[in-house]
């Protein structure tokens, strides 16, 4: 049905790119956020009431961490827009999957430790308003 967009950072990509609308885009960030919130009641309820406290790592700073987001979100949407969704991609469209995957390997080898990785606002929006620990989420969101 959106072709594949879990992600709202690589679902406003589509949409800075014009391949998508600015409601399909909205419609597709709801679905995004409230997927993100129902995976994280039904952890907390399969857990036991068990809640996680967020991605913060001490001895990262908040600057620290908005960079390395900015820099693994920016090289995942790159990489799938010019292989999964620019109409002028020609034969590298047939790489796609692995580009993209090689891509998230990267970026959490590189940044896991120190972000957990989300290059996904939705990942990290469901277990902060599962467990309302709102520490540092706007950096999830630039």
């Amino acid at each position: 049905i959106s072709g594949g967009h879990l992600n709202p950072a690589v679902t406003f990509g589509a949409f800075v790119g014009g391949n998508i609308t600015f409601l399909r885009g909205i419609l597709y960030w709801h679905g995004q956020l409230l997927g993100s919130i129902v995976a994280c009641l039904l952890l907390k309820f399969v857990t036991g009431g068990m809640t996680t406290g967020g991605f913060a790592v001490s001895g990262v700073s908040v600057w620290n961490a908005l960079v390395f987001e900015i820099v693994m979100t920016f090289g995942l949407v790159y990489t799938v827009y010019a292989t999964a969704i620019d109409p002028k991609k020609g034969a590298i469209g047939t790489i796609a999957p692995l580009a993209i995957g090689l891509i998230v390997a990267a970026n959490i080898f590189d940044g896991g430790v120190f972000t957990g990785a989300s290059m996904n606002p939705a990942v990290a929006f469901g277990p902060a308003l599962v467990s309302w620990n709102w520490v540092n989420q706007w950096v999830y969101w630039v």
